[in-house]
């Protein structure tokens, strides 16, 4: 209730108006704080993902029959992530109207965007000898996926939130395509250099744009 109005003061329909349009307006920052704060959750769960693969090279260079569990070891990130995101959302559920169904089949539709794009990239990079590393297709992979989540309006409270999937995809893909390009197609040097840069990247864009979501709240 406003401040100015006393809570066992009747509203005149004006007021009431004014009272449910500013409530309104709180739940639609509510729900852009908790789209930025999701952003800020994968923001660690993709960089983990990059550094999980990345020590998994060094134990199949000694090993090479863990080679096996490269297409699972990005499974237990990505749990916790979507855990905590539908835990996240959960609590917000409590105090406005939150479409869950929605919410989890879209979820699910991005993740397979995301791993879809990647696994493409990894097999044409496996049987077609496609110039570019693993590392640097996987943070291409994810930055045509976020452009195609932004694109389609995926998991997007609203214009902005659209807005931010889709200048952060752009970001991904164009730093993978450039630093490829720099690299003249050098698949070692690929694997070397980004296996810093993707990790890097992928961190500063998810947390870039969850600050950017909250402070536009």
């Amino acid at each position: 209730m406003s401040a100015t109005v006393s809570e066992s003061e009747p509203l005149s329909p004006v007021k009431a108006v004014e009272e449910i349009l500013r409530i309104g307006s709180l739940h639609g920052a509510l729900a852009r704080r908790t789209a930025g704060l999701t952003w800020m959750i994968w923001g660690v769960v993709a960089p983990a993902i990059f550094v999980t693969y990345s020590l998994a090279g060094l134990v199949v260079a000694q090993d090479p029959a863990a080679a096996r569990l490269f297409p699972i070891l990005w499974i237990p990130w990505a749990g916790l992530g979507l855990l905590t995101t539908a835990s996240l959302w959960r609590s917000v559920g409590l105090v406005i109207p939150v479409d869950r169904t929605r919410g989890a089949r879209q979820g699910v539709v991005t993740g397979i965007l995301i791993v879809g794009f990647i696994a493409a990239g990894i097999v044409a990079i496996e049987f077609m000898g496609a110039p570019i590393s693993e590392p640097a297709w996987a943070l291409m992979g994810l930055g045509l996926a976020a452009l195609a989540v932004g694109i389609i309006g995926l998991n997007c409270y609203d214009a902005t939130d659209r807005r931010a999937w889709i200048a952060g995809g752009a970001i991904m893909a164009l730093t993978a395509l450039v630093g490829s390009l720099v690299l003249r197609g050098d698949i070692a040097a690929g694997r070397q250099w980004f296996t810093l840069i993707s990790p890097l990247t992928s961190a500063l864009v998810f947390f870039g744009g969850g600050l950017y979501l909250t402070t536009r709240a």
